[in-house]
């Protein structure tokens, strides 16, 4: 089939045909901000406990209002996506020539993975006697390297990508720790 032809000087493509509305993207968007928005508005209505002399920095809903601001802005980042019909696999992102089938596409292995890491984090490791910083290495170390391993070992770099995965495991572990027991006051397992 051959695109709608138009004047409008970008290969032929009206505006509507180039980027198609993606409602899904759209109404996906919409949930997230929403969510996004009830979370940093309950934080931020939580009693913040200054009777008890909690410093400003550690008060209760502080993380959760963050990340529920956080939430808000990528839910209103993906619904203006979806309103305006831009998504990477409509050329906006233009794949290089010569890539594989399978670039851009989600892969089952990755979302398998991915869940194993993560309950095998929270449930497996954490809190089960192993210190957190252990945990927290562990944790970055196999997925650095787990999700790398299939491009590394085809580009014969494999010993140069689980050095570079240790070195950025170890930062991570150590910066993370820090900041929860030394700046929120956290007491970490």
């Amino acid at each position: 089939m051959t695109p709608p032809e138009s004047a409008s000087g970008h290969g032929g493509l009206t505006r509507a045909a180039r980027h198609p509305a993606q409602p899904a993207d759209f109404l996906f968007g919409l949930f997230w901000a929403v969510l996004g928005a009830s979370i940093a508005w309950g934080s931020w209505t939580m009693d913040r406990l200054e009777r008890q002399g909690v410093e400003p920095y550690a008060v209760p809903g502080l993380v959760p209002g963050l990340l529920g601001l956080i939430l808000l802005g990528f839910g209103v980042i993906l619904a203006l996506r979806g309103w305006r019909g831009r998504t990477a696999a409509q050329g906006e992102v233009a794949p290089s020539e010569g890539a594989s089938d399978a670039q851009g596409k989600a892969e089952p292995w990755r979302i398998g993975l991915a869940l194993l890491l993560v309950l095998g984090f929270v449930l497996g490791l954490l809190g089960q006697g192993p210190p957190f910083w252990l945990c927290a290495f562990l944790f970055v170390f196999l997925a650095i390297a787990l999700f790398e391993f299939p491009e590394r070992r085809a580009a014969g770099t494999l010993p140069r990508g689980l050095a570079l995965a240790f070195l950025v495991a170890a930062c991570a572990a150590a910066l993370v720790t820090f900041v929860f027991q030394e700046v929120f006051l956290v007491r970490l397992p």
